[in-house]
């Protein structure tokens, strides 16, 4: 029985009018910036941040900064099943504020990144904005308010990677977080306000699944941190090993107690099937070869004095980072109407395709500037505005529909795992600082994108039929294709 529709001023907005739409996805939208401009406005300070908190500082706050990020969204969005989408937004929102006072009050490193841990819980923003999207609209409007909050996953149109460049070279790289915490202050009190009250009538059923949570957490830590150390010591050092070994050890027993409860935080039937797992895959490998090309080696070889283009931060931004993030936020939303006519997973494919030989001539011409200042934009376009608007949506939309924030959760943390897989492998070969070291690097990604394009054509779109409902909406657009047999 399809879903009681409701009156309407704008198209798939169900019971909430044009205005109201706007201000909602203007204030996920400010809830979103929060997290990026702590992702991507310190790129162009990873030199001073080294400087100030010693060798390799940037890698390591970047680490636990996407590891917990992975943690709490497959708790967190899960947990919002149970509690609501808007409490643990504004929750996390506050969290995200302490831990920048204290990476603006602090000057040890270790104080740092616990501040940078606060705050990266907040990646949770992403996967809440797309559940809060996909329940509240439908059809085009849901696809092309997604694309609005997916354009903001690689950079605020550019902006803030190079306003972050001007403020290092100006005052150095806590002021970014002084505007961090400006905006997560603003943030909160924009949500307070436009985020729709949560429904009662939406809660699961049942009780959040702790143990669960506890266990996939220890999971994704395990593997995070075994990347991370693994990079810097060895990947057999006993320390590494520990972590891998604690990281299996909560996988088996995580499959174990979720196959015996009513409720659990992971159906795993549900993501042994191809409309799960490689969505995770894919996720995991492009943030580990893409990103790490858009968002670490090539701004690294910029800033390189002896064998790089030795520029400035301020003129990293401009050159290297800006490009692209104005790429892909002018295409992010055509993309996410174009996606539901013809299937995110259809978009997956097409912006993988043009993203693999791009990083290639990359490799090929790494050394020419201007080759690189004309390659950047279009990498931009095809992974940031066309495959990442894809990848950022398709947690929510391949998720089933009884539980709706089961998929989303282990998506996004799939970021962050894909993230701390990208500085452990590439942080070490970009800090040689050599030739050979970026022309590997660059290669690297590529080789990575390539198996990431081959799993995106095992990924399965979830029929119609089987995806969440619309409560509260009226009837949806065309929904994700089911392809041919592979």
């Amino acid at each position: 029985m399809s879903p009681p529709q409701a009156t309407t001023t704008t198209e798939g907005a169900g019971s909430l009018s044009r205005r109201q739409t706007a201000f909602m996805v203007a204030a996920l939208v400010a809830s979103v910036i929060s997290f990026q401009l702590n992702a991507t406005m310190l790129a162009p300070a990873i030199r001073d941040i080294n400087t100030e908190l010693g060798p390799g500082a940037y890698a390591q706050m970047s680490t636990y900064f996407y590891l917990s990020g992975a943690i709490a969204n497959v708790v967190f969005i899960r947990w919002s099943d149970y509690i609501g989408r808007k409490r643990v937004l504004l929750g996390i929102m506050v969290v995200l504020c302490i831990g920048t006072l204290l990476c603006v009050l602090s000057t040890s490193l270790p104080v740092v990144v616990v501040g940078r841990i606060l705050q990266g819980g907040c990646n949770v923003t992403f996967g809440l904005a797309f559940l809060i999207l996909r329940e509240r609209l439908s059809g085009q409007a849901f696809g092309l308010c997604c694309g609005v909050i997916a354009s903001v996953n690689g950079g605020v149109a550019g902006v803030d990677a190079l306003l972050g460049g001007v403020m290092v070279d100006l005052w150095g790289y806590r002021s970014i977080f002084v505007l961090i915490l400006v905006v997560g202050v603003a943030a909160i009190a924009f949500g307070l306000k436009a985020v729709p009250a949560d429904d009662p009538g939406r809660a699961a059923s049942g009780r959040m699944d702790w143990v669960g949570a506890a266990l996939i957490a220890s999971t994704v830590a395990g593997i995070n941190l075994f990347l991370a150390q693994g990079g810097r010591s060895g990947w057999v050092s006993p320390v590494a090993l520990g972590f891998v070994t604690a990281a299996i050890v909560a996988l088996v027993a995580l499959v174990v107690v979720e196959k015996r409860i009513t409720h659990p935080l992971v159906d795993i039937d549900q993501m042994r099937s191809r409309y799960a797992w490689p969505v995770i895959v894919v996720i995991v490998l492009c943030l580990a070869s893409f990103t790490m090309a858009i968002a670490y080696i090539i701004p690294s070889l910029a800033e390189e004095d002896d064998i790089g283009f030795g520029t400035s931060a301020e003129m990293t931004a401009l050159l290297f980072l800006t490009p692209a993030a104005v790429a892909q936020l002018i295409s992010a939303p055509l993309v996410g109407r174009l996606a539901m006519r013809i299937g995110f997973v259809t978009v997956l494919r097409a912006g993988l395709m043009a993203a693999v030989p791009i990083t290639a001539l990359l490799a090929i011409f790494a050394f020419e500037r201007n080759v690189v200042i004309a390659l950047v934009p279009l990498l931009g376009l095809a992974f940031g505005g066309v495959a990442g608007t894809a990848i950022a949506v398709l947690g929510v939309m391949q998720s089933p529909k009884d539980e709706p924030g089961s998929l989303p959760g282990l998506s996004n943390a799939a970021f962050g795992v894909g993230s701390s897989l990208g500085f452990a492998w590439a942080g070490p070969i970009v800090g040689q600082g050599t030739v050979s070291g970026f022309h590997s690097a660059l290669w690297v990604s590529v080789a990575i994108g390539v198996v990431a394009l081959g799993v995106s054509f095992i990924l399965k779109p979830r029929p119609a039929e089987e995806l969440a409902p619309l409560v509260n909406a009226s009837p949806p657009g065309p929904q994700e294709p089911t392809p041919s047999r592979l």
